[in-house]
């Protein structure tokens, strides 16, 4: 007798519905993705397998209160870059807290306050536009803008066409420069164009 192939869909539902098991099928299923992803994000193997059963985690949290619409590799996916991004900040912050004398950390030839904090904002604001995106959409501008994946690649990853891919990339991009048009460079109070 052959088993049935359930699709991401129908196991996220069943792991809704309390059946721990289908959210093990999903991670095995897509275990070399969900890992290559981590791997990219860590700076060796430990911080790695950090990233990702923080990241892992929380998808199933959401997953378990039914949250996941879409495509639950490009959830997952997604989850892990996040996640990996603050293990590597809180990382880092602990090795300049480590590595700068005190008397160095005083006369810093580094950014001043205020375009440290300036750079901090623009950073915020341009990571709340795409968290504002709607879910596929935004899920598409991350994968291939941030995370340099082909058309091919994000398609597979959002199980959907190329073609829907880019649709939702020049969507999702013509929506972000419309939020953060304040951020372009000016000359002379017009935008800096292409």
């Amino acid at each position: 007798m052959l088993a049935v192939l359930q699709t991401d869909t129908e196991l996220l539902k069943q792991f809704e519905l309390g059946d721990e098991l289908a959210f093990e099928k999903l991670y095995r299923r897509h275990k070399r993705r969900l890992w290559g992803m981590a791997r990219k994000m860590g700076y060796d193997i430990q911080q790695a397998e950090d990233i990702l059963v923080e990241a892992m985690s929380a998808v199933a949290l959401q997953a378990r209160k039914g949250r996941i619409h879409g495509s639950f590799i490009g959830y997952a996916l997604t989850a892990i870059h996040h996640r990996g991004l603050h293990v590597i900040e809180r990382s880092n912050e602990r090795k300049a807290r480590g590595a700068v004398p005190l008397t160095l950390a005083v006369v810093s030839t580094g950014l001043n306050p205020e375009e440290a904090a300036l750079r901090s904002t623009t950073r915020g604001e341009v990571a709340a536009a795409l968290d504002e995106l709607p879910g596929d959409m935004g899920t598409a501008v991350y994968l291939v803008d941030c995370q340099g994946l082909s058309y091919k690649e994000a398609a597979m990853a959002l199980s959907c066409s190329e073609t829907t891919v880019k649709r939702r990339l020049r969507e999702g991009r013509r929506t972000l420069a419309e939020k953060l048009k304040h951020l372009a460079p000016t000359r002379r109070g017009k935008p800096v164009t292409g």
